[in-house]
């Protein structure tokens, strides 16, 4: 067998082209590696969104896992299955921020962060000033539990009652009626 310089040229070509082939082919696995890591975290947020509009209407039990179903479960137990009859009318439901982010160095934890606004019905539907509106904040802790995300650990905290300036009304007034008593 005769190796020529055009055998040499054509098998230097094929080196170079394989090796190019997989450093393509590396760099591809990396791409669809990172996407799918910003498509899980685009789901996680979505999750998020569908565990707070659940949360707020008391259907969130199929979000929860270890710790948080727990205690949701003992207050089943404790309290009974929440009925109509017993829950405030949710006429409306705004999620105002939310932000949904995994944990450092931890792919199977992540949190999220909501703030949402909620309007009960108390009196007549169509007067708006009847309505009791509350803002909370909802910080959750999110595990995945056999592939699929759940909340392990909620904290709420009520930031704003709609009652609140007519409780700071009324103490005024007494404040004043009590300055004119003296």
């Amino acid at each position: 067998m005769r190796i020529t310089v055009t055998n040499l040229v054509l098998v230097a070509l094929l080196l170079i082209a394989g090796s190019f082939s997989f450093l393509l082919y590396t760099d591809l696995q990396e791409a669809k590696a990172t996407i799918e890591k910003y498509q899980d975290i685009e789901k996680l947020n979505q999750r998020s969104e569908d565990f707070i509009r659940a949360l707020i209407y008391g259907k969130h039990k199929k979000y929860l896992t270890g710790e948080q179903l727990e205690r949701y479960e003992a207050g089943l137990k404790e309290y009974g299955e929440p009925t109509e009859k017993n829950m405030a009318k949710v006429n409306e439901m705004k999620i105002q921020q939310l932000f949904t982010k995994k944990i450092k160095n931890k792919d199977n934890e992540a949190e999220s962060y909501a703030i949402v606004q909620v309007r009960y019905e108390t009196g007549d539907p169509n007067q708006y000033g009847d309505d009791y509106i509350h803002t909370l904040t909802v910080n959750s802790h999110w595990v995945k539990d056999a592939g699929e995300w759940k909340v392990d650990h909620i904290d709420m905290a009520l930031l704003e009652d709609s009652r609140d300036e007519m409780l700071r009304k009324q103490a005024e007034e007494a404040l004043q009626k009590a300055g004119q008593a003296n």
